[in-house]
C-alpha cells in the first residue's frame, strides 16, 4: 500500500480510502465488518463515511473495535437536518453540534479525524459555520476540518475568514475525479494544490462506466445503477464518452489490467490526488483494486489517457449543480 501525508497535516494515509456509502445500503452488517476488516488487513487505514449514508455510519461503527479505531483515520461528513423538524441551516450551529454528537454516538467514538462539510449551504452565514467547527476542535470531537463539494472561490472565502479569526483551516477538499470527470483540473486542483490542500477523490469509476459494463449495450439495464442516475445515463449517451472508454478497454489490456483497474492507477499517477475513495457493491470489487496497490503506469500511458479524455475538462462542474454559498448573503 502506498502512503502520503495529508495535506497540511501531521497524518500519513494510504491512498486508497475505503468509501462507506455502500456499507449501509448493499452490505449486511456482518458483510460490512467484513469489508473494513479487509480493507485494514490490505493497509488501508483511512474510511471515509457521512450522516447522509443510510446506516453507513452505524455498521462502521459496528466494525471498528477499539483496537481497530486506533488504526484508522475516520472522516465523515454533515448534511442531513436531524433536528428541529429540519428548519436549520445544513451548516448551521445547531444543526452541526447535533450532527456530530448523533455520529460520535453511531460510530463508537469520541472523536472523528475529519469532519467535512458535505455541501456548501447558503443559508448559513459562513463565519457561524467555521467559528463552530474551530469550537469541536478545540473540545477535541474533531482533530481536523474538510470540504467536499465546494468551488475553488468557496474555499478560499473559508480560509481567509479562519484566518483572519484565528479559527481551525480547511485541509482537504473531496471531489468526484476520474478519467471521464476532470472538471476540478480547471481551478479547484491548481488551487489545492498551490495550498497544499489534500484532494480526495469519490467515483473514481465514474459510475460504473469505467468498468466498461456499459459497453455495447444498446440499452440501459433496468436493474442498473445509471437506470436510476440521470448524470450517469447523461454520460453513456455521450459520443466522446463511449469512444474513450472504447480506446481505455485497449489500453488495459495492452498493459494486463482490468479497465476499472488502470481507471485507478491513473488517478494514482497523479501526485495531487492524494487519496481515492473506494466504493463496491461486492467484497470483489474492492479486492481487484487491492490487487494493485502498489502497481504504478508508466508516464507515457498516463500521458496518452491524459491526451484521449482532455475534452472531460472543460465540461459543467459536476461536484455542485448550484453556484452560491456559503455566507453568500451575508459576506457580500
Amino acid at each position: 500500500m502506498q502512503y502520503v501525508v495529508f495535506g497540511n497535516t501531521g497524518m500519513l494515509v494510504s491512498r486508497f480510502t475505503l468509501g462507506g456509502m455502500t456499507l449501509g445500503t448493499r452490505f449486511e452488517p456482518d458483510q460490512a465488518t467484513q469489508v473494513v476488516d479487509e480493507a485494514i488487513d490490505h493497509g488501508v487505514n483511512f474510511i471515509d463515511t457521512a450522516d447522509s449514508y443510510r446506516d453507513s455510519e452505524e455498521c462502521i461503527g459496528r466494525a471498528l473495535t477499539p483496537e481497530k479505531r486506533d488504526k484508522v483515520f475516520l472522516a465523515t461528513k454533515v448534511f442531513r437536518t436531524f433536528c428541529r423538524n429540519g428548519k436549520v441551516g445544513r451548516n448551521s450551529r445547531v444543526n452541526i453540534i447535533n450532527s456530530l454528537e448523533r455520529s460520535l454516538k453511531v460510530l463508537k467514538t469520541d472523536y472523528v479525524d475529519l469532519y467535512q462539510l458535505h455541501h456548501p449551504d447558503e443559508q448559513t452565514p459562513v463565519e457561524e459555520t467555521l467559528s463552530t467547527l474551530d469550537q469541536m476542535v478545540k473540545q477535541g470531537k474533531i482533530r481536523y476540518v474538510g470540504v467536499s463539494n465546494h468551488y475553488a472561490w468557496q474555499m478560499a472565502l473559508m480560509l481567509g475568514e479562519s484566518k483572519a479569526n484565528h479559527w481551525e483551516s480547511i485541509v482537504s477538499f473531496q471531489a468526484s475525479y476520474s478519467i471521464l470527470d476532470r472538471q476540478i483540473e480547471m481551478e479547484s486542483l491548481p488551487f489545492c494544490t498551490k495550498l497544499n490542500i489534500a484532494i480526495m477523490c469519490y467515483g473514481p469509476l465514474c459510475g460504473g462506466i469505467l468498468t466498461g459494463k456499459y459497453q455495447g449495450l444498446k440499452e440501459i439495464p433496468e436493474d442498473s445503477r445509471a437506470a436510476g442516475n440521470r448524470r450517469t445515463r447523461d454520460y453513456l449517451e455521450t459520443a466522446d464518452v463511449r469512444k474513450i472508454v472504447e480506446r481505455l478497454e485497449e489500453i488495459a489490456r495492452d498493459n494486463d489490467l482490468k479497465l476499472n483497474q488502470l481507471a485507478i492507477l491513473w488517478l494514482l499517477g497523479k501526485s495531487h490526488a492524494t487519496t481515492v475513495i473506494l466504493g463496491g457493491s461486492k467484497s470483489e470489487h474492492f479486492t481487484q483494486i487491492y490487487e494493485i496497490a502498489d502497481r504504478t503506469l508508466p508516464e507515457c500511458v498516463v500521458k496518452e489517457i491524459d491526451d484521449l479524455s482532455s475534452c472531460r475538462i472543460y465540461c459543467p462542474f459536476a461536484n455542485q449543480p448550484f453556484r452560491m454559498g456559503p455566507g453568500l448573503r451575508k459576506t457580500f
